[in-house]
């Protein structure tokens, strides 16, 4: 056989390994960097969000909400707005006012320690207002379906808070969402004459963030 044909496949080889090295990045540190960690309100405390009037079961949650672009004003189950912030913890509640008129529901997260609060409100203030005057349509868990108009609540919202309406015939909700530190309240309060002041419903709730945030778990 011809020497140059026995180099031929090893030049090659050769060739090749010069150029996979030379298309190879170079990396100055691949150590995996840590993700932040959630504080000052840590993933233990997540139940402690929640008001002390919620009970350890389910209500009727909304589970669905059409259109897409309006589902978080509305849905409950896997709610867009806690949602949107990926939490390192979540949970939820359910009570009702002492003469049963009003439902509330309540879903709470923790987040990492880089969780921007005023960018999460701002998202919902958004969304609120570019679904005014939009029916939306709910399914509960019970499948029973609403259609609701997404509305401008009556109150004024208190710091680090967000507050809006859905209103039907035969049901109304006003809603909540507070964000601060690295956690999240929403509040949706049902019946059939709407629900309890929610201004100050959020007000309790950026308290409790606050207070948690001062303390350590």
């Amino acid at each position: 056989m011809n020497p140059l044909a026995r180099l031929a496949p090893v030049a090659a080889a050769t060739a090749a390994i010069v150029l996979a090295t030379g298309c190879t990045r170079q990396i100055d540190d691949a150590r995996p960097q840590p993700a932040a960690l959630a504080a000052p309100i840590t993933v233990l405390q997540v139940g402690d969000l929640l008001s002390p009037a919620v009970k350890r079961e389910e209500g009727n949650l909304f589970t669905t909400a059409e259109p897409p672009q309006c589902a978080g004003p509305a849905r409950e189950v896997d709610p867009p707005f806690i949602a949107a912030g990926r939490p390192l913890a979540t949970d939820g509640g359910h009570w009702t006012s002492d003469d049963g008129a009003v439902f509330v529901e309540e879903m709470v997260a923790v987040y990492r320690s880089d969780f921007d609060p005023a960018a999460a409100l701002k998202t919902v203030v958004d969304t609120v207002r570019s679904c005014r005057g939009t029916r939306v349509t709910v399914t509960t868990m019970s499948g029973h379906t609403y259609v609701f108009d997404v509305a401008p609540s009556a109150g004024e919202a208190p710091p680090d808070s967000a507050l809006w309406s859905l209103r039907a015939a035969d049901w109304n909700c006003d809603n909540a969402f507070v964000a601060a530190y690295n956690a999240a309240v929403e509040i949706t309060a049902c019946g059939a004459g709407g629900g309890r002041d929610t201004a100050a419903l959020a007000e309790q709730a950026r308290r409790r963030i606050e207070a948690l945030a001062n303390t350590t778990a």
